[in-house]
């Protein structure tokens, strides 16, 4: 019987609503004894996930318990039927699914641990099943290890060998059994069939196969039958044809089916183990030749190579699997003149087989799976993603690539704001449309506007005699980077917001309207908010371009990317120029110290110096350029005076600064009042200030 969601599920009989608080959802975890809290949107649809364990964490960091607990969940969260089995739905993506029926409604949690645990209950049982089946095999089966050492020896083995398991099992091959088959197939490779050898008076009947795992040979196993009985009857069958009394005396004691015919196929012997496998009456094949028992016809090949041979028949009219052996019987002059042919039931064994190949197909095909969306959550593009402030980046980026909202990339010079626009680009239903990137501060504003709206024939001197597309046609259906947006002159400030407003654009010169349809990105190094007070920046553009804001942290505040970017750019160094070299230690550990004041772009350019300057395959701390190699934060100013201003005025720049630097890095003010020695109504009214402007 299937293990299902529902034997496993912890059954719950309410959920959260949307509007519950995180007090709420620690009261919905202690009375359920669970670890994830599902809310409810005002149509009972269930909308997401507030789980224990982080959210715990985010309390013990002073949050308050009253706060939205949809601020704090996980959206679009898993959700299984109750009557799926475990093996469908194993393994999970998150920690916690939500069990819904038909209807939409929630009947409880599972969690990826209860999951697991019934996924190595059913797999246990199999193997079991799988190790019973084995153990009562008529056929001797052998495995050995890489090294020649018996990892498996079934008592049939036992038996046939006239060696005990115990003495067998850990030993190597060749000091327990002979002949060495298995070892040439560990050496080769190569799968043996139905291999023939003697040992003393006892003839056998072997198939040898190699044990592959990750594409190398890892084991081999041996499946060995004693044929001296029947080898025995069929030599005599020749010359004692009148013991036909005695004879099918000894094949009927024979569990497997066993058919005797001529070089001719027709039927001489067969005993009734035959009858029960194969479900034939006598009165329906006696007369017949052996051709018409089967779909293959074997008797070809065992007249031409002499040799025993085997294929699986399956019944036309049953489930059941057949394992026909076909051996010859040869006279004295070598010629065949019988044919033995044995058959034995294999149908529960291949079933099982079947299942375990299903079951490591559909494990490889999860596996394969994850690793997919591994890679799309941590490796979109050029960027490269370890730290959990870039990991949320990565996250929002893969959302907003979905929709066409206008985002606005913020961040300092370097930091990688055009590696972001193109990864929402190339993550969009538009990434097979045009990526058009604009500097905003790098163009004259004499031709700004007409590089962004083109121009008509004849609009001014020089202009073409055909007129030109500008930016915003060209990236029709695309997406268009407005880099350095805070440069733009207000002039153009003001035909860019009709742009985005009415998605269309007149030509300089021009007074028909065009149609586009572009996914505008924006970035910047500067505060706009702050041109926006300085009346340098449109207000209404701002806010129109401010719709998903995305601050890509500088790389001091993420270290843990230094040394995976440090790694990419040695591989893009090592293709682009040929050379291979290694960082010591001491020179990784003072990139890591360094603080960056020109982020990944500056990275880049000392590892490309480092590349070409440096002789020797290893990079030392002493070939690095002077401005990181004698970097000390010890002995870094904590203020840095570059001019002369109104001692007033600095005071109050450097206090907003120490403030704002403060909170982004701790998000709280008691935290911040704490550090800077002052009480906690101080840092909220100047909090209060510095967002007014003053």
């Amino acid at each position: 019987m299937s293990m299902t969601v529902r034997n496993i599920m912890v059954k719950v009989d309410e959920c959260l609503p949307a509007g519950a608080t995180l007090a709420d959802a620690r009261r919905y975890w202690k009375k359920y004894g669970v670890g994830a809290a599902p809310l409810l949107n005002s149509q009972n649809e269930i909308i997401a996930l507030i789980l224990r364990e982080e959210t715990l964490e985010l309390l013990s960091e002073d949050l308050d318990i009253d706060s939205p607990a949809v601020e704090y969940a996980h959206f679009n969260p898993e959700c299984v039927p109750p009557e799926a089995a475990v093996e469908k739905v194993w393994p999970l993506s998150s920690a916690w699914a939500v069990v819904v029926n038909g209807k939409g409604a929630v009947l409880g949690l599972l969690s990826v641990q209860a999951l697991d645990k019934a996924y190595a209950f059913i797999a246990d049982r199999r193997l079991k099943e799988l190790d019973a089946v084995i153990s009562c095999a008529h056929n001797g089966i052998v495995a050995i290890d890489a090294d020649g050492k018996i990892t498996l020896f079934n008592p049939a083995a036992e038996r046939i060998s006239k060696v005990s398991r115990r003495k067998a099992m850990g030993n190597y091959y060749n000091d327990v059994l002979a002949p060495s088959g298995l070892m040439d197939v560990i050496n080769t490779g190569q799968t043996q069939l139905s291999v023939n050898y003697k040992l003393g008076k006892r003839k056998y009947i072997t198939n040898r196969s190699p044990i592959i795992q990750g594409g190398r040979v890892v084991g081999a196993v041996g499946i060995f039958q004693d044929v001296s009985e029947i080898e025995s009857i069929s030599e005599e069958l020749s010359t004692v044809k009148r013991l036909n009394g005695e004879l099918m005396t000894i094949l009927d004691s024979s569990y497997d089916g066993i058919l005797i015919c001529d070089r001719e196929g027709k039927i001489l012997r067969y005993n009734q183990a035959f009858l029960r496998i194969t479900g034939f009456r006598p009165a329906e094949f006696s007369t017949r030749a052996v051709h018409h028992l089967f779909e293959n016809n074997m008797l070809g090949e065992v007249l031409r190579n002499k040799k025993s041979t085997s294929f699986i028949e399956k019944r036309k009219n049953d489930l059941n699997e057949l394992l026909v052996t076909c051996t010859p019987v040869l006279d004295e002059d070598l010629n065949v003149e019988r044919i033995v042919i044995n058959v034995r039931d294999i149908t529960e064994l291949t079933r099982l087989k079947l299942e375990l190949e299903k079951t490591k197909e559909l494990s490889w095909r999860y596996h394969l799976e994850l690793s997919e969306l591994r890679a799309q959550l941590k490796g979109t593009g050029d960027l490269v993603v370890n730290s959990a402030s870039m990991t949320k980046v990565l996250d929002l980026v893969l959302r907003v690539a979905k929709v066409d909202s206008t985002v606005l990339i913020l961040g300092e010079s370097g930091v990688g704001k055009e590696v972001i626009a193109r990864a929402i680009h190339n993550n969009s239903s538009r990434c097979n449309n045009p990526f058009i990137k604009i500097n905003c501060g790098s163009i004259p504003e004499s031709l700004l506007e007409s590089e962004l709206f083109g121009y008509e024939a004849g609009a001014f001197t020089g202009a073409g005699k055909h007129g030109k597309p500008g930016l915003f046609e060209l990236a029709d259906k695309g997406t268009l980077l407005l880099d350095e947006i805070g440069d733009l002159p207000l002039g153009l400030q003001v035909k860019l917001l009709r742009v985005l407003q009415e998605k269309e654009i007149i030509r300089v010169g021009g007074v028909r309207p065009r149609k586009i349809d572009v996914r505008f990105l924006a970035a910047t190094n500067v505060d706009l908010a702050k041109r926006v007070r300085e009346k340098a920046f449109r207000k209404d553009l701002f806010f129109r371009l401010n719709v998903v804001p995305i601050n890509i942290p500088p790389l001091r505040e993420r270290r843990e990317d230094i040394i995976p970017l440090v790694h990419k750019f040695q591989k893009k160094f090592e293709q682009q120029y040929g050379i291979k070299k290694q960082l010591s230690v001491e020179a990784l550990d003072r990139l890591l110290q360094y603080e960056w004041p020109g982020n990944v772009r500056e990275l880049e350019n000392i590892v490309e110096f480092l590349y070409v300057t440096v002789g020797g395959p290893v990079i030392k701390l002493e070939d690095l350029p002077w401005q990181v190699r004698e970097w000390n934060t010890e002995t870094q100013e904590v203020v840095s005076v570059n001019g002369i201003v109104p001692l007033k005025k600095a005071v109050s720049e450097l206090e907003k600064m120490l403030i704002q630097r403060a909170m982004k890095q701790y998000k709280s003010t008691k935290k911040v009042a704490s550090l800077l020695k002052v009480d906690q109504s101080t840092i909220i009214r100047k909090l209060q200030r510095i967002n007014r402007g003053e």
